[in-house]
């Protein structure tokens, strides 16, 4: 089971109405549905194969496309922490 934390909806939301905004409603479905399918999916399949965070050792990273999903195992599935761009910078952040 995936649970997000209220920070890494808002990431979500943010994502969703930049890509709407930018490139349209098509790559808006698109590209949501690959970040939602990745953490869901993805990610609890081959969580083994994460890199470690800096600094945090109570995370994991996943690269999608041009963002990084921060995660972490809790008791009973993963929890979605945050969902940056890759310029972003985790420290101020995380």
């Amino acid at each position: 089971m995936v649970h997000y934390t209220e920070e890494a909806e808002n990431d979500l939301f943010g994502i969703g109405l930049y890509t709407w905004s930018e490139w349209g409603e098509e790559s808006f479905v698109r590209y949501l549905a690959l970040l939602r399918e990745t953490c869901e999916d993805t990610i609890p399949r081959k969580h083994r194969f994460a890199r470690s965070v800096p600094q945090r050792p109570d995370l994991l990273r996943w690269r999608c496309e041009r963002h990084v999903i921060y995660f972490r195992k809790v008791k009973g599935g993963f929890e979605i922490v945050r969902i940056l761009h890759d310029r972003m910078l985790p420290s101020m952040h995380l």
